[in-house]
């Protein structure tokens, strides 16, 4: 059973996560996609960057939608994981297209805060993706499913993954993602692991399903085990990690 090694934020093990260097590790890692989150500046840039504020990975203070790009560029990206990374940058969203585009990976952008996305943003999301032949290597995922929907009216081209974090969350959004056709379900480990039904009723309708973030060998051998093959990974991203196949 092949097994598709996501990298969470890319190489985050190794490099500051959601960076260019994050991706470069990934790259020369064994991985077969990259998972990175976007944001929008304020000046309505996507960005790759997973919390709502700049605190806690760069040098500055604040909300990352109240800072226009040129302000988030001026930030320490880096320095906080190691002085190797000093002056290690946000990426926008074309920049971190750009270092994965020449490579074999997937990509799985996850939108956050995806309120705050226009009709116009969500546009330029799509037209991107389809104007650089991303439809078929890349899934969109939020954990917003009317923001998915809206990337469905654009295109039926591109994979949408529904994030979901507790039992009652997923058995809505598996509905939805039924619906949407070409869909899929990304999920917290630990909750496939406590209701593997979960996985059952997915695959059944022929949905795939992704779990995160797993970084205990065990862990990955009792997902691949239950038929999940699409793990999202820190610290699991060589080929020893994946369990061999039996029979």
């Amino acid at each position: 059973m092949d097994v598709e090694l996501i990298a969470h934020r890319g190489g985050s093990a190794i490099a500051p996560e959601n960076t260019l260097a994050a991706f470069s590790a990934a790259i020369g890692q064994k991985a077969q996609a990259v998972e990175f989150d976007l944001q929008l500046s304020a000046d309505r840039i996507p960005v790759i960057i997973h919390d709502a504020t700049v605190n806690r990975t760069t040098d500055g203070k604040g909300q990352v939608k109240n800072q226009t790009l040129q302000e988030l560029k001026a930030l320490d990206a880096g320095a906080w994981f190691g002085t190797q990374f000093a002056r290690e940058q946000i990426p926008t969203w074309e920049e971190a297209l750009a270092i994965l585009r020449e490579t074999p990976l997937q990509i799985y952008p996850e939108v956050k805060q995806a309120e705050y996305w226009s009709t116009a943003d969500i546009d330029y999301l799509v037209q991107t993706l389809l104007t650089q032949g991303w439809q078929n290597r890349c899934v969109v995922a939020s954990f917003n499913a009317q923001f998915l929907q809206q990337v469905r009216d654009r295109s039926f081209e591109i994979t949408l993954g529904y994030n979901v974090a507790n039992v009652s969350e997923y058995t809505e959004k598996m509905r939805q993602a039924f619906k949407s056709d070409n869909s899929l379900m990304l999920s917290a480990y630990q909750l496939l692991l406590n209701h593997p039904q979960l996985v059952e009723n997915a695959r059944s309708q022929g949905i795939d399903v992704v779990a995160w973030t797993v970084d205990k060998q065990e862990n990955l051998r009792q997902l691949v085990e239950l038929g999940v093959v699409r793990i999202v990974t820190n610290s699991l991203l060589d080929g020893n990690s994946v369990p061999p196949k039996e029979g």
